[in-house]
């Protein structure tokens, strides 16, 4: 038997190593482009990141150590360049010299691997634009990396487009190696293989590393500034000005070989195979990032570029062609990455996914820390299932967290290639002790809350649906006051778990009521409540305020974003001390009190802070350490609120620490009590410009105008009908659902598209006012918002309006900001008048 392989790493060589193991006489040759038939692909960005030091522990395998211990011949820096399937012959290049010759095969694997894919855009070609898929890659970049860094008079930036896992490694690496770092992501977040409640926390996580993320756009030109620094043009019109580009932007499977030989591809692009990795061809195999296999949700063709897969691939591809009856069924898509302290990774199918294949499906978000939290080095977890509503099979999962990410995911990897559901879930017993999980373990949490739901214990309302799922009904938020007050979901009334049984004695039983808590388990608790009481409409948020805020992009906007890096405690005392900046609100007094909440999942950091400066002088400090990556953005909300102040903010670990210092009487022990009011008045003016009426938004711009010659700081907050006026008439193209396309059809498109709220009359009323405004020499709506972005007036686009209203950041006008309904109530706290138009 003469095989022949085309293409080493992950799946040539398996099949070549298999091939042996089973015909110690067979005559075995592998054809490899590159210089290196066997290397870690996985582990190439850690050597530019210098994590892995030693190169050569990246090369798995050589040709010397394949003769050695298999007897294959492998032949590297040879292109095969035609395969003649009547002849059963390849033609191979030896790229160093030129020479080309033919080979014959009995059994031919085809193992080519994919390449980077490179979109056709100006300045492709520039050196300085990169990609990582192999060894000598992986060279070239760090060779670049280590000039880089090493010059002096250097620029120290690098621009990584696309945000998929070896895109988010790579950024890591060159921010490890000191290279300021923004990642390009042309859809609207990052690690597009999640569903975006997954993949929100783990971009406010990269922004807290000091990373910039640039989401919605794409790379659209690469050319060489003045200066003579690199430059990337995005389609969203910005620039970034960069020494280097990392090109991340996904893989085409290597087909052409295929293609000019005949032999059929599949529907996705890739080489069509059966369940022995047997293409159209009898004798012809393939496997690795070529092929086509079938999901194992979703069913169909699909390409899944995975080792994991390619590996055993190659081996039902060896054994079949050595004459064993061997299938590989299906892949499952499980992955993982790892981004500085952070993990993230799914398995089976996506909520997107399940949608476009009209599979039907229940979703389960549970909250949990990676171990005990009373032992020290967890996090919490965000846990995403997905199952099937009739049988409660596990159709997929995804997890963002820290510790113990790889070990849950590993589980319900097992549990969709076994075809196990939620109920199983339930009965699994799972290692448990303080440093390594709970009791109660996170897989045992997905399926106790699939199955309540299955069984009818419990009714969920999702984050993806609100609204619409919450009209008509009482929002009920079951937290505490303190968890209320740093923020809550519009229009909610607060009615603290503790309470409730007394609070519902009089609720008209009829009203639908949306219940709600930091993570789903007190609102459960309270919909068992009220459901036993006789209330017929009750549902509770699955995964609670913390997967709607990741859903919905909703932070304490006052609060900046990324909050890494603040100015360091130290230096601003200093900065202080020499008049450089103002004085603190309160002089510190000395004492330090060190604070352990890692662990401890919210509200347990903001609660334990409350308890804690409650027994503190006013200008004792907290050092509080907490693993909850929230806390940067909740903690500085909850200390505005109570009177005290966060004096400095730095990543820990999985979270931060964070040096907190009491306010003065007024910031009570219970945190009930503000600043006096006039202390913290300024001269500013916020609006809320709701309308969409021309005349409306028109008078909100004239008095911003006018308050901001007179000096005042204004913010504009636009919001529902409001948002037209934010409009660009020359919008670009921008994929949307029908709804959207509608939507955006039947409103305003920019200012001069806006009608008079009285007397339009079909148009005419509007033009005439136009024209009395032009004849009295007033400027144009156009002109008024153009003179108020030019004298400081901030305007801000309410980013949940733009998802009901489906309005995409690129629709609106250059210098527009984007935040919360918090944003705007901070500002109105901030300001001795507010106006809502």
């Amino acid at each position: 038997m003469k095989v022949v392989v085309v293409g080493g790493v992950a799946g040539g060589a398996s099949v070549a190593a298999r091939a042996r193991r089973l015909d110690e006489f067979a005559e075995i040759i592998v054809f490899e482009k590159s210089g290196n038939v066997s290397f870690a692909n996985c582990g190439l960005p850690y050597h530019i990141g210098e994590v892995i030091k030693d190169r050569d522990r990246l090369l798995l395998q050589t040709p010397q150590s394949l003769r050695d211990s298999l007897d294959i011949d492998v032949r590297i820096g040879t292109e095969v360049t035609a395969l003649d399937l009547d002849a059963r012959t390849v033609t191979a290049r030896n790229l160093a010299t030129g020479e080309e010759y033919i080979e014959t095969w009995e059994k031919l694997a085809l193992c080519p691997g994919s390449s980077p894919f490179r979109p056709r855009l100006p300045g492709l070609d520039h050196p300085d634009v990169m990609v990582l898929r192999n060894v000598e890659d992986m060279d070239d970049i760090k060779a670049k990396v280590d000039a880089i860094v090493a010059e002096p008079d250097r620029l120290k930036h690098a621009v990584v487009i696309g945000a998929g896992y070896i895109g988010l490694e790579m950024a890591e690496n060159l921010h490890e190696r000191g290279l300021a770092v923004e990642i390009v992501e042309m859809t609207d977040q990052i690690m597009p293989p999640l569903d975006k409640e997954l993949s929100t926390p783990m971009e406010n996580y990269l922004r807290a590393q000091g990373l910039a993320l640039h989401l919605g756009t794409a790379a659209a030109a690469f050319t060489t500034s003045p200066a003579g620094h690199l430059s990337v043009e995005l389609t969203s019109g910005r620039v970034l000005t960069t020494s280097l580009v990392i090109m991340s932007a996904g893989v085409r499977p290597n087909t052409e070989l295929a293609v000019a030989a005949g032999i059929d591809l599949g529907p996705s692009g890739g080489i069509r195979v059966d369940t022995h990795m047997q293409t159209s061809h009898p004798d012809v195999y393939a496997a690795g990032d070529v092929v086509e296999v079938p999901h194992t949700v979703l069913g169909g063709s699909w390409i899944i570029p995975l080792a994991g897969p390619a590996n055993r691939q190659a081996r039902v591809a060896a054994e079949n062609m050595l004459g064993r009856d061997t299938e590989y069924e299906s892949t499952q898509g499980t992955s993982i990455v790892k981004v500085f302290d952070m993990v993230a990774g799914g398995t089976g199918a996506t909520e997107k996914q399940l949608r476009a294949a009209e599979i039907p499906f229940l979703r389960a978000h549970v909250h949990p820390s990676g171990h005990a939290g009373y032992y020290p080095g967890t996090a919490q977890m965000d846990v995403k299932c997905l199952y099937s509503p009739t049988d409660g099979r596990i159709l997929g999962a995804q997890i963002t967290g820290f510790d113990g990410v790889d070990k849950r995911l590993d589980v319900f990897a097992t549990a969709i290639r076994l075809g196990a559901t939620v109920y199983d879930l339930e009965k699994l017993e799972l290692a448990y002790a303080p440093p390594f999980g709970s009791a109660k373990d996170a897989v045992n949490m997905i399926g106790f809350m699939g199955a309540n739901t299955l069984r009818g214990d419990l009714v969920g309302w999702f984050s993806t649906d609100y609204p619409a799922n919450c009209e008509g009904a009482r929002i009920i938020d079951v937290r505490s006051r303190s968890e209320y007050d740093v923020w809550h979901i519009p229009a909610a009334e607060l009615v603290p778990l503790s309470t409730l049984r007394e609070a519902q004695e009089d609720w008209d039983r009829d009203t639908p009521i949306r219940l709600y808590c930091a993570s789903g388990f007190r609102s459960y608790l309270a919909h068992r409540i009220l459901v036993q009481r006789g209330f017929t409409d009750v549902a509770t948020l699955v995964g609670g305020v913390k997967t709607f805020r990741a859903w919905h992009h909703v932070a304490p906007d006052d609060v900046p974003d990324p909050l890494f890096p603040m100015t360091p405690y130290a230096e601003e005392e200093s900065l202080r001390a020499q008049g450089a900046l103002p004085a603190a609100a309160v002089i510190g007094t000395g004492v330090e009190v060190d604070l352990d909440c890692t662990g401890l999942a919210c509200p347990g950091p903001i609660m334990a802070l409350q308890k804690k400066m409650g027994e503190l002088n006013t200008g004792d400090e907290v050092i509080a350490h907490v693993s909850d990556i929230g806390f940067r953005l909740d903690a500085p909300a909850w200390a505005t609120k109570n009177g005290h102040e966060v004096l400095d903010m730095k990543p820990e670990g999985p979270g931060v620490v964070a040096r907190i210092r009491k306010g003065g009487p007024a910031a009570s022990a219970g945190g009930a009590t503000m600043n006096p009011v006039a202390a913290r008045l300024k001269e500013k003016k916020s609006f809320v410009v709701f309308s969409g009426d021309f005349d409306k938004v028109l008078a909100a711009f004239i008095i911003a105008n006018g308050a901001v010659a007179m000096g005042d700081e204004i913010s504009m907050f636009f919001t529902f009908w409001g948002l037209n006026a934010l409009r660009r008439p020359d919008a670009p193209e921008v994929d949307k659902s029908l709804i959207d396309k509608a939507m955006a059809r039947m409103m305003p498109a920019g200012p001069e598209a806006m009608k008079l709220s009285q007397m339009h009359m079909l148009g005419g009323g509007t033009s005439m006012i136009k024209k009395i405004m032009r004849d009295n020499k007033v400027p144009s709506l156009p002109e008024l918002i153009e003179s108020a972005q030019r004298s400081g007036v901030r305007l801000v686009a309410c980013t949940m309006t733009m998802d009901l209203l489906g309005l995409h950041e690129e629709e609106l006008i250059d210098g527009v900001e984007f935040g919360g309904v918090a944003m705007f109530l901070g500002e109105a706290n901030e300001s001795n008048a507010a106006f809502f138009i």
